[in-house]
């Protein structure tokens, strides 16, 4: 995913999601210097001057898809102007649309998860993420008028179905958005069908 003038100063950002496309392709241990240089075009002095080693890099990743994943969403849906059943619609459809090629596609939360079993840092990022999300659907489900009691359990599953339909969806294409929705649905009486 070379930048289209070939002559174009290469940005940090070009490299992190270089980063999460081979971490995708490969696991962490793809996410090596040289083959990263490789696919963007790009020198490895290019490379150490916008990070200092791998580490910075991987950490670069980590808050690259925390902002991205987590935190762009949750202001797009209450920037969006709709009522609060309007931002929980606009939530499923955000969360259910598979991130593009270049930061890895549908394929890049497993990696990033599977990653999160083996280094503390990323499961730290993976741990946060979780957190994060599951404070905001309760918080989109609370504005929509759940009894409160219903909040937290419905919230948990959710955040299940969307990790579950995640994990389906690379095996077997199912629609996550018409299953999310239905779920919704289901929750506020109105049978989802």
């Amino acid at each position: 995913m070379k930048p289209q003038d070939g002559r174009a100063r290469l940005g940090r950002e070009y490299w992190v999601k270089a980063g999460l496309r081979a971490l995708v392709d490969g696991g962490i241990l793809a996410v090596r210097v040289e083959p990263l240089a490789r696919e963007i075009g790009a020198t490895k002095g290019s490379f150490y001057w916008h990070f200092k080693d791998l580490a910075d890099l991987h950490q670069a990743m980590l808050e690259l898809w925390e902002e991205v994943a987590t935190h762009a969403i949750t202001r797009a849906v209450r920037a969006s102007g709709r009522d609060a059943r309007g931002q929980l619609d606009l939530l499923i459809a955000l969360a259910s649309a598979p991130p593009g090629p270049t930061f890895g596609g549908a394929a890049i939360e497993p990696a990033l998860r599977d990653w999160g079993r083996s280094d503390p840092r990323a499961r730290a990022a993976v741990e946060r993420v979780d957190r994060q999300r599951l404070a905001d659907v309760q918080g989109f489900l609370r504005d929509a008028g759940l009894a409160e009691a219903e909040v937290t359990p419905n919230a948990h599953l959710i955040y299940a179905a969307v990790i579950g339909f995640e994990t389906l969806r690379l095996t077997t294409a199912v629609d996550m958005h018409d299953g999310l929705r239905r779920l919704v649905s289901r929750l506020f009486g109105q049978g989802g069908g």
